[in-house]
């Protein structure tokens, strides 16, 4: 029969953590440095490195020496973007999530965009959230300013743990047979991107911490997922924004798609919430979530410009526009008015 300890965490007769409480995940996890999936602690288990990223994802697009931009300025080659994980959960997640995903992107974009409408979402769903969720454990070792004379700072010191364990338990759900109800689930939308010339370019991907968004391209398709907007920021773009869009994006305006994203699931008057429900005599549970009435804030145009400005800092000096300046550009994004998914009359903007 499973049981709650002292913490809140629910174990097996044989000591598995079925569910982390709060506590025990901010200070085990995110404080600590226990392996993110079983808990295991370096000294009880062997330990290896797990890539970010996963290395069959690195082999298609050869990313392996490519470089990966970090907030604090830094370029990391893909295959050195690593966190320490337990041999045993690593090959478990390679298992029962990186294989599944990594049949369905060989087939191409038809093949991700059917798994996803077939019942796949769920699966991709938690691929990108193990990938969210290692990508900020990872920010504990990153310092904030590369000079040491500013300090040893380091880019996870600001973060509120708290917020990420929901996205923790989803990743755990296959490790430990947790059920996730479909309230649980955040928005997920695939959207066909421009082909490129340049194999360099079939790959990209980017995230907004604060807003919980994250975009991921595979070739000719890009998915993007919110992890606790419970589908909200889906259910008011679909029909606002989404069925305007008439042709493949290019790489700023797919981009943008993910600050729409952003913006609209900070501007949420009603968070949802999420809750796992263990039921000890039978040892099961099941990831619940509650979603509020669809209510929007009136949030600052200028909020979008930040993530517009987030977003986009690494491709803004590239940017030109017809008729605008360079200053009058940037000014107008950080303003939070800018749209490279429409023209002046609201038709979309197709790539060329």
């Amino acid at each position: 029969m499973w049981k709650k300890i002292d913490d809140g965490s629910i174990i097996d007769p044989s000591g598995k953590i079925i569910y982390f409480s709060t506590e025990r995940f901010v200070d085990d996890i995110c404080l600590g440095d226990c392996c993110f999936v079983c808990g295991a602690k370096p000294g009880e288990k062997e330990f290896n490195n797990e890539h970010i990223l996963p290395q069959w994802l690195l082999r298609r697009y050869d990313l392996f020496a490519q470089t990966i931009t970090l907030p604090n300025g830094e370029n990391v080659r893909y295959d050195r973007y690593t966190i320490p994980c337990c041999s045993d959960c690593n090959s478990f997640m390679g298992t029962h999530i990186e294989n599944p995903v990594s049949e369905v992107v060989q087939g191409g974009a038809e093949a991700i965009t059917d798994f996803i409408t077939k019942g796949g979402g769920l699966t991709i769903f938690v691929w990108m959230a193990l990938i969210f969720l290692k990508t900020h454990l990872k920010d504990r070792l990153l310092r904030v300013h590369l000079d040491a004379r500013k300090g040893d700072d380091l880019i996870a010191d600001r973060y509120d743990w708290e917020m990420l364990h929901h996205i923790h338990c989803l990743v755990r759900a296959p490790y430990v047979g947790c059920s996730v109800e479909i309230e649980a689930i955040g928005s997920v939308l695939a959207v066909p991107v421009r082909a490129q010339a340049s194999p360099d370019m079939r790959f990209d991907f980017g995230d907004l911490y604060l807003a919980q968004t994250m975009m991921i391209r595979l070739g000719e398709t890009a998915i993007v997922a919110v992890f606790n907007d419970s589908g909200g920021a889906m259910s008011y773009l679909f029909k606002n924004l989404l069925e305007k869009i008439t042709a493949p994006l290019s790489e700023v305006q797919l981009r943008e798609i993910m600050v729409e994203f952003a913006y609209l699931n900070l501007r949420l008057t009603e968070r949802p919430t999420f809750h796992t429900e263990c039921d000890g005599l039978r040892e099961t549970c099941r990831i619940i979530g509650r979603r509020p009435k669809l209510g929007l804030l009136d949030l600052d145009r200028s909020v979008r410009g930040k993530l517009m400005s987030s977003a986009l800092g690494h491709v803004l000096p590239l940017v030109s526009v017809e008729g605008l300046t360079p200053e009058e550009v940037l000014s107008s994004i950080q303003a939070g008015n800018f749209t490279f998914l429409f023209d002046n009359d609201g038709v979309f903007a197709a790539a060329k």
